[in-house]
């Protein structure tokens, strides 16, 4: 037996390692030898061009932004005449919409530089380039109203509280112009939208009682004003407001409510006291609305209103004569105020009614006639002030036929006076 090392690979062996390195080699030579690859010039040309592009791009990146810090170098620093021509510069180049507040920017240094008109077409400029852009809807807005173009002013504000309808001060802004513009519908759905995004702001709700109130929806005013108080219990004259509003509707007792309160913040509040005491006469306390008014004539003495409300107080309470002697009074601070003459047509009229009532007639006697005469006398007297003419006429046609006829004068020749001593007073 041969062993492994004795043993000689036969020739057929031999041939087939021969044939086995032959093929490695070429593998190998293959595998190593370098590759000959063709250029494709179609591709070579838009790898150049990309190249180009880019370099251009930062170019102009690089010129864009040079003029923009230029710009607005010379801008922070308040020297906006130079700034004037880097801007242009920088709308000129910005294509790519980089810088936002160019146009808000060159308008401002138009407009420090005294030149409205330059600041105008620059805005106006600005909002064709960017049409949703709200914030130079309302530059241009603002701009507008200052300039007086308030139907302009509107249509932007309105456009750019279309693109952002959360700003307050646009609402606020959009909502004077429709006053202005003297349309209240509008304003009021802005001063609205106002109070929804803050409902604690008072000057909105002020804002909406008068509205409500030129319409005549005095409950809708009424509501704001108490929201009001709410959001602010010591504002004098929102409460005033409020108190006098509830007096012209006739609810004399939420005025006197609002009255009363206003003067434990305000003590001694003239014009609180007298719609207070006005409120209490009308609800028939005359004798805590003289006490109120009296308090008014100590600071006031020739408070010749006052004097007659004091006046018609005294009347309520049937005390005919004080009630003249006041009226009197304003008379003699001024002769001719037309209200005092009236107050005192007003007293003879009730005395005489108080009269022939308790003689337990229906109708007035001659006695009774007289005293409507002279009643008359006195609302003919008022008819020479011409602020109180239409009253004193009116009252005047009221009474006429209560007036001795010719057949009562001629029945009652002598008399000239009432016997009945309920009118002692007066003469």
């Amino acid at each position: 037996m041969r062993t492994l090392l004795n043993m000689r690979p036969s020739k057929n062996l031999l041939i087939i390692l021969a044939i086995s390195a032959l093929v490695g080699s070429i593998i190998f030579t293959i595998g190593c030898a370098p590759t000959t690859q063709q250029v494709n010039p179609d591709n070579e040309s838009v790898r150049l061009k990309a190249k180009q592009d880019s370099l251009k791009n930062a170019a102009y990146i690089f010129e864009l932004s040079k003029a923009w810090s230029t710009a607005y170098e010379y801008y922070k620093n308040k020297t906006y005449a130079s700034s004037i021509q880097p801007f242009w510069r920088v709308i000129k180049l910005d294509t790519i919409n980089r810088f936002k507040d160019k146009y808000s920017l060159l308008s401002d240094a138009y407009i420090k530089l005294n030149s409205p008109d330059s600041a105008q077409m620059v805005l106006e400029m600005g909002v064709k380039e960017y049409p949703g852009n709200a914030h130079l809807h309302r530059t241009l807005a603002y701009f507008y109203d200052g300039r007086g173009q308030v139907e302009d002013a509107i249509k932007e504000y309105e456009t750019a509280t279309e693109i952002d309808d959360k700003q307050i001060s646009d609402w606020k802004a959009l909502g004077n112009l429709y006053i202005k513009n003297d349309q209240v519908e509008e304003a009021i759905k802005a001063f609205e939208k106002v109070s929804i995004l803050d409902p604690k702001d008072q000057d909105a709700q002020r804002t909406l009682s008068k509205l409500f109130k030129s319409t005549g929806d005095s409950d809708a005013a009424i509501k704001r004003m108490e929201e009001v108080k709410k959001l602010d219990p010591k504002n004098v004259e929102n409460i005033f407001s409020l108190g006098r509003e509830y007096f012209t509707n006739g609810d004399y007792d939420d005025a006197i409510v609002n009255f009363e309160y206003l003067l434990q913040i305000k003590p001694g509040d003239a014009a609180a006291m007298e719609y207070l005491g006005n409120a209490l006469q009308n609800k028939g306390n005359f004798t805590r609305a003289i006490n109120i008014y009296k308090d008014i004539i100590k600071s006031t003495p020739d408070n010749k209103k006052i004097l007659t409300d004091i006046a018609t107080s005294y009347k309520g309470l049937g005390r005919f004569e004080e009630a003249r002697n006041n009226a009197r009074r304003a008379l003699q601070i001024d002769p001719n105020y037309g209200l005092a003459y009236i107050v005192i047509g007003e007293i003879y009229e009730a005395a005489a009614e108080k009269c022939y009532t308790a003689r337990g007639k229906k109708s007035p006697e001659f006695d009774d006639k007289l005293i409507y005469d002279l009643a008359y006398k006195q609302y003919e007297k008022a008819t020479s002030d011409l602020q109180y003419r239409d009253i004193a006429s009116r009252r005047m046609s009221y009474i006429n036929d209560f007036r001795p006829t010719k057949e009562d004068l001629f029945f009652h020749k002598n008399q000239t006076k009432p016997k009945d001593p309920c009118y002692n007073w007066i003469y």
